[in-house]
């Protein structure tokens, strides 16, 4: 009998674990908008996709619906150094570059991007 609240507290405990990193990687990906003083890209609005993230595809969506065809999306998949350049470590992220390379990397949907860029 005690072998079982031994094998039950080893579950509930990685389910914890679980949970945290799950909270902190989650957190990291809606986190607040990042300056950057150089980007390497030309100005205009960047969306930051992979192929696997259920999230992105709905990025995606709201700036087309906005801007038509006027932003780029990078895939992880084909352009992994520019996202290691950016600084882009959770997908999908929206960066918005000024015409003097500087920009503001916007991580998660791209409500708050939307706003910056004004009606």
């Amino acid at each position: 009998m005690n072998e079982i609240w031994v094998r039950l507290a080893l579950i509930v405990g990685a389910l914890g674990v679980a949970l945290v990193v799950t909270l902190i990687l989650r957190s990291r990906a809606t986190g607040s908008p990042r300056q950057l003083e150089s980007t390497g890209l030309v100005a205009g609005v960047y969306l930051f996709t992979s192929s696997s993230c259920p999230d992105c595809r709905p990025a995606s969506r709201k700036l087309t619906e906005r801007l038509g065809e006027e932003f780029v999306e990078m895939n992880w998949e084909r352009e992994p150094g520019v996202f290691h350049d950016v600084g882009v470590v959770a997908v999908p992220a929206t960066l918005i570059v000024d015409a003097d390379g500087s920009g503001t990397l916007f991580p998660g949907q791209p409500d708050k991007a939307l706003i910056r860029l004004g009606p």
